[in-house]
């Protein structure tokens, strides 16, 4: 038996690395449903059906490559734009440290505004695109200059695209309270009062007064010839709860004063529950 291979172990297929291949990919779909509607005798309605299918598992395909090479630029980017928002943020620092100290002049200030926007570029650059440093070296090539310079252009759209659509959500907020607040303004029920005065003129108000001082009498004399519920009185004694040794004892005592007895008055045997609980009805 020792040169018996060994059993393999069982492994369902809804587990392990054998689960993923049951689900074909995205670009397989698509090139099945490419060769199914090369076919010339589809039916129109399933042509539709798999050309709409279709455009949705292109759009997906699309997004899983963007989603994919952003995991891969932010990876292989992630140290070197680490490294440079630290070196931006310590010389912002420093040059408000002297700025609040009173040295430096204009340049100053314009070094302290340069470094804010070379910042922005580092901590708002786009996930899509290859990086370009914004610390310029001395060996700096005309194509990492206009490339930086499309970059920064591209953050600042970005930017400004979020905040106008952070507005036009709030201004969206602002105009769906007003709106719900003009809606409660003219709902029917609170223009009931005014249409009945408008439509009844001049001669109903003295009908109108006289229904007013008769609901008012009315309602004075139901509220005399009602009788106020009394108050209900609060407990003031305390709550006695019994302790469980005490129960104990209650019951004990209960138990001899129900012992049975017969006619000469002598106590009958009490039958446990191991001793058979209930005695047995006669056949």
């Amino acid at each position: 038996m020792s040169g018996a291979p060994p059993k393999r172990k069982f492994v369902p297929r809804d587990k392990g690395k054998h689960a993923q291949a049951r689900r074909p990919s995205v670009k397989n779909q698509i090139r099945s449903i490419t060769r199914l509607l090369a076919r010339p005798n589809v039916p129109q309605k399933l042509r539709e059906e798999k050309q709409r299918e279709l455009e949705k598992l292109e759009r997906q395909g699309r997004d899983n490559k963007r989603v994919e090479r952003e995991k891969k630029l932010s990876t292989r980017y992630h140290k070197v734009k680490f490294f440079e928002r630290v070196k931006l943020t310590r010389r912002i620092a420093q040059l408000e440290r002297e700025k609040e100290g009173g040295a430096g002049g204009d340049d100053a200030e314009a070094e302290l505004s340069r470094l804010r926007e070379d910042l922005e570029y580092v901590t708002h650059f786009p996930r899509g695109e290859k990086y370009v440093s914004v610390l310029v070296s001395d060996g700096d090539t005309e194509h990492a200059t206009k490339e930086r310079e499309r970059l920064r252009r591209l953050v600042k759209a970005n930017l400004a695209a979020e905040a106008a659509l952070a507005d036009e959500n709030e201004g969206g907020a602002d105009m769906a309270a007003n709106a719900g607040a003009g809606e409660e303004d003219n709902d029917d029920f609170f223009m009931n009062d005014s249409g009945d005065d408008g439509e009844d003129g001049g001669g109903a108000e003295d009908d109108s007064d006289s229904d007013s001082d008769s609901s008012t009498s009315s309602s004075s004399s139901s509220g005399h010839g009602k009788k106020l519920k009394p108050e209900l009185k609060m407990a003031t004694d305390p709550i006695y709860i019994k302790n469980p040794a005490q129960k104990l004892l209650e019951r004990s005592e209960r138990k001899q004063n129900d012992v049975k007895v017969d006619k000469d008055g002598n106590k009958l045997p009490q039958r446990t529950r191991a001793e058979g609980g209930r005695k047995r009805r006669k056949k």
